[in-house]
């Protein structure tokens, strides 16, 4: 169901084709509980059933995007023995896990609008987002190492994709922190503006997206998102079935007609 948090540790608000979702713990660094993990699944799931929901965009309420897991829990673990600390942890990541196959597998846009931190778990939506924005406060943190911990939820799968293999392997041993301006050089951030016109921006970007043509835009996030493991044969047929799909919407009727008649198109799936 597509709803926010019980605890309100996350908002919701869908717009015209456009779900707002708000990390709302600004006094915790916006960390999401582990109690929370299978709501904000659910949420991605009900979202990707809901051809209603054209876009996500993801933001953080206050002046951090997200910490990630709430590494202030962690102290409890420490008082743990070795043992009994390993089973909890082999309980809890499946959740985790989870989670980052239900936002991997949602195939329309993603935009992620970055303000402050984004670190730990927090750092996936921006590495996976298929538009990342930020103002000059953006920063990255791949702080696992500094608590003593390998990365976890999907940042060694998403960040080579978006850096590359080399620059991931150094950011993630490093512990890096990025800053805006690096994280546009590398291509974490698509764009970085102003602090005062970000929440605009990020909005302008998720209203186009959702008013794109919808077969069109899944069809090009999933064949862009497999073609790596893919020969080139196997591409042009998946290019070929697009086409062949796309020209027998409503959406290609319009599109070349608004083309002819220069105006912009309004497309039937987005209505």
């Amino acid at each position: 169901m597509i709803q926010s948090a019980g605890d309100q540790s996350y908002l919701v608000e869908l717009d015209e084709g456009v779900l707002r979702l708000s990390f709302n713990r600004p006094q915790f660094g916006n960390a999401i509980p582990s109690t929370t993990v299978p709501q904000l699944t659910a949420l991605f799931r009900a979202a990707q059933a809901d051809p209603a929901v054209r876009c996500i965009l993801v933001r953080g309420e206050g002046r951090i995007f997200s910490a990630g897991g709430d590494v202030a829990g962690f102290a409890q673990s420490i008082e743990q023995d070795a043992e009994t600390r390993r089973a909890d942890f082999a309980q809890r990541l499946p959740r985790a896990r989870t989670l980052v196959e239900a936002i991997a597998a949602f195939d329309r846009p993603i935009v992620a609008s970055v303000r402050g931190a984004a670190a730990g778990a927090g750092l996936f939506y921006p590495l996976i987002a298929d538009y990342a924005i930020g103002d000059e406060s953006a920063v990255f943190v791949f702080a696992h190492q500094k608590i003593g911990l390998s990365p976890d939820a999907g940042v060694t799968a998403a960040l080579p994709q978006v850096v590359g293999i080399r620059m991931a392997r150094m950011l993630l041993m490093t512990a890096a922190k990025v800053d805006a301006a690096e994280a546009l050089r590398l291509g974490i951030l698509h764009a970085v503006v102003d602090a005062d016109v970000l929440e605009e921006k990020a909005m302008k970007m998720a209203q186009r997206l959702a008013r794109a043509p919808q077969r069109a835009i899944i069809l090009a996030k999933t064949m862009t998102n497999t073609a790596p493991t893919r020969s080139l044969a196997e591409i042009l047929d998946a290019e070929t079935a697009g086409i062949v799909a796309c020209v027998g919407d409503p959406d290609f009727t319009e599109g070349v007609r608004a083309f002819i008649e220069k105006r912009p198109a309004v497309f039937p799936s987005t209505q």
